[in-house]
């Protein structure tokens, strides 16, 4: 029972109902998980302003695949937004498929000890 009642707690956001606001309140692992969500928030808030350096040939090889294209065509705001769906939809994939794999990484070392 405690196992569903973190893993209720880790997906509702807030205090949330009355049984899993005091299910927080006394348990350790949830108390634990709560302190990394809000270091790593801190962390990626003071990585806001940060910018990252492009790689040495990166704008070229990016111009150079793209090609002449025309500013008038009515249909590249289309394509942009297909092409921002279609990173964002592989983005979600993605991290599932590390969650996936983390998950089946710490139940295999739970297994094994």
């Amino acid at each position: 029972m405690r196992d569903a009642l973190c893993l209720l707690a880790g997906r509702l956001p807030g205090q949330g109902p009355a049984a899993v606001a005091s299910h927080r309140a006394s348990c350790l692992r949830c108390q634990a998980a709560a302190a990394r969500r809000r270091s790593l928030q801190r962390s990626l808030a003071a990585l806001a302003d940060e910018v990252a350096p492009a790689p040495a040939g990166l704008r070229d090889g990016v111009l150079a695949r793209l090609e002449a294209q025309d500013a008038a065509d009515p249909r590249r705001a289309l394509v942009a937004r297909a092409a921002a769906r279609y990173a964002a939809a592989a983005g979600v994939v993605g991290a599932t498929l590390v969650a996936l794999a983390a998950g089946l990484a710490r139940r295999h070392q739970r297994a094994l000890g």
